[in-house]
């Protein structure tokens, strides 16, 4: 059954008689720069598509990549100076974070209004045409020219072993191996990812985990793209990763309220966790002070640096040192107990039968 002709709409003097059989016409939205959008749905296979509008009902283009002439520079136009300020503060962690005033802008004011398919298109028509050229790497070649990589093969294998483990994940720094917490776990429809930023370094990166098709968790067992914005760098083999960079950036116009999560973020420490405090030696009536935001739980580690770790694990009865000492530790003595001979058990005998 073909769907109801979209009224009053025109493409190049010619009038819209009909739409593919299926697809239902939505909402007519108000986008930046006078373009409008109109939202189509298909609601047996849940697909949206996203039509661009002039005021006069002129259809611009099916896809905002589509848009050309003097409705896509007057919308880059519009869009770019917006954009470069969040995607700075946000995206690269490269600026302070935005005032609440600077969130009310008009410009993302109306991106917000659009659904997400639409406000992920005209992200990606924007870093298409101002940002730098992505260089988009598979992880084993990487790996392979590890000579010329700008992390460590040991620092990377850890890195994209790394596992989605709530809002305190936990990450070997690629740059050093320490471990860093992230300050923003993200849900996305595509994905799961994890914002960290590593203080020593003064950089920005981020983990994504592709959904599995047809749910809201990541592939099991299936590597992280790695995006790190300052050298406009993705590593990664999925069909998503090129995309990766549009995807967060309009999570973040969409969710303004991360400013606020990434304000309250704290960098990783060990007393977070417990580890350091003596607790067996309080008495059981006396508890010791706890820090402003402490978690009580056990270790959430997503990273198998802790399972590596000589320093972290129990030593085995053959290790008698930890990474350095330099002389072995004395085995301890065990005291014995004097010797007590044990009682004999009666054997009770076997009744006969009469």
């Amino acid at each position: 059954m073909t769907a109801a002709r979209p009224a009053e709409l025109h493409s190049r003097g010619q009038s819209l008689t009909r739409l593919y059989p299926g697809w239902e016409r939505g909402e007519r939205l108000s986008g930046p720069a006078g373009v409008d959008a109109l939202i189509l749905h298909h609601p047996k296979t849940r697909q949206e598509a996203c039509w661009w509008l002039s005021p006069d009902n002129e259809l611009l283009a099916c896809h905002a990549l589509a848009l050309r002439g003097t409705w896509r520079d007057t919308l880059i136009k519009t869009l770019d100076p917006t954009l470069q300020t969040i995607s700075a503060s946000l995206l690269d962690g490269t600026a302070p974070l935005p005032t609440e005033e600077a969130l009310q802008n008009e410009t993302l004011a109306l991106l917000r209004t659009l659904p997400a398919t639409g406000r992920l298109q005209l992200v990606t028509l924007w870093f298409q045409t101002m940002r730098a050229a992505l260089h988009v790497i598979p992880p084993a070649t990487l790996l392979e020219h590890d000579e010329e990589s700008p992390f460590s093969k040991d620092l990377l294998q850890k890195l994209l072993r790394t596992r989605p483990a709530g809002p305190h994940s936990l990450a070997c720094s690629p740059f050093h191996g320490g471990i860093i917490r992230t300050n923003l776990t993200m849900i996305l429809e595509q994905a799961v990812a994890c914002r960290f930023t590593d203080d020593k370094e003064g950089l920005t990166f981020y983990l994504f985990w592709p959904n599995q098709d047809a749910d809201e968790s990541p592939v099991k067992d299936a590597p992280p793209i790695l995006y790190l914005p300052h050298a406009s760098l993705l590593v990664g083999d999925s069909t998503l990763t090129p995309l990766v960079p549009a995807f967060l950036l309009s999570w973040f116009i969409g969710t303004p309220q991360c400013v606020e999560d990434l304000k309250q973020a704290r960098p990783f420490t060990l007393e977070d966790y417990g580890v350091g405090h003596a607790s067996a030696l309080w008495d059981n009536s006396v508890s010791s002070p706890k820090k402003a935001g402490q978690i009580a739980s056990s270790f959430p580690f997503s990273s198998l640096l802790w399972e590596q770790s000589a320093l972290l694990r129990p030593l085995s009865p053959l290790e008698d040192t930890v990474p350095g000492d330099v002389t072995p530790t004395p085995a301890r003595k065990q005291t014995k107990k004097p010797y007590q001979p044990r009682k004999k058990k009666r054997k009770k005998g076997r009744k006969r039968r009469s």
